[in-house]
């Protein structure tokens, strides 16, 4: 998953020596936990200075913040509450997790399905709210000082860069990317509902025109956006850096970069 995912070129990788990617397939389960395990291991090999460099506030979240170790999850239980969403939808499946666990249901975004299911499952798993789970039990898995910096940029050219981003995928070859991912094996759920490679596997199967496709992946990728912009302001640590019109790459990372300066 390459062009959907905006990954860096090979060479760039190679060379500025990128982990953590391409860590399973596109056809196979993943999760934040696993993630944060692999990163505290890799981080606790050297002494240097390690740079998070990604769109993902909830990994950065959980790598300074720590992971819950509730249970794994269950798979029966998870179909059973993934039946009880679509068949009574969001406000009935909120009013269940409000009962349960009041407080984790207050903090989730409208929307997000991933996290109510989660909150409702781990309550029937051990019979705790994940809000205490996450209260009482946490683990932080890094120690040290840590430096968050996000960039910012006006709505309009926020919107700009959306529609060039999306544009390029399509020109870079990304139904041929997605194509021969499904010639190797299906989508893992996960991967299969993200932005970008839903919308592009609707258009493979003729359910969906590409114009279509292209103005579906803007709006979900806006609304990306406005979730993270909002998750990313809960960071107490957090310097905003607002893109100036016009500003090269190389000024702004000389921006970011003051930023970064431990002291």
């Amino acid at each position: 998953m390459d062009i959907g995912t905006d990954k860096p070129p090979r060479a760039l990788i190679e060379e500025l020596d990128w982990r953590l990617l391409d860590l399973v397939g596109h056809d196979e389960r993943y999760s934040a936990g696993r993630w944060v395990g692999q990163a505290a291991e890799l981080a606790n090999q050297t002494e240097q200075s390690l740079l998070f460099a990604g769109g993902t506030p909830l990994y950065l979240r959980l790598l300074l913040r720590g992971i819950v170790p509730v249970p794994p999850g269950n798979a029966a239980l998870e179909a059973e509450l993934e039946a009880l969403w679509e068949r009574e939808g969001e406000a009935h499946f909120r009013e269940q997790l409000a009962e349960v666990d009041p407080e984790l249901e207050g903090r989730l975004f409208p929307g997000d399905k991933k996290r109510l299911v989660r909150g409702l499952e781990v309550h029937r798993l051990t019979g705790r709210p994940l809000s205490d789970w996450q209260r009482e039990e946490t683990v932080r898995p890094l120690e040290g000082q840590f430096l968050v910096v996000a960039l910012r940029h006006e709505a309009p050219e926020h919107e700009r860069r959306v529609r060039s981003r999306v544009s390029r995928m399509f020109d870079e070859g990304f139904l041929d990317e997605v194509t021969a991912l499904l010639a190797h094996s299906p989508f893992g759920r996960e991967a299969g509902q993200s932005i970008g490679y839903a919308e592009a596997q609707e258009v493979l199967a003729g359910r969906m025109t590409q114009e279509a496709a292209i103005e579906r992946i803007a709006i979900r990728t806006r609304q990306l956006v406005r979730k993270q912009r909002m998750f990313l302001s809960s960071f107490p640590e957090i310097q905003w850096v607002d893109v100036r019109p016009g500003e090269s790459e190389e000024d702004l990372a000389a921006r970011v970069g003051e930023c970064l300066c431990l002291d």
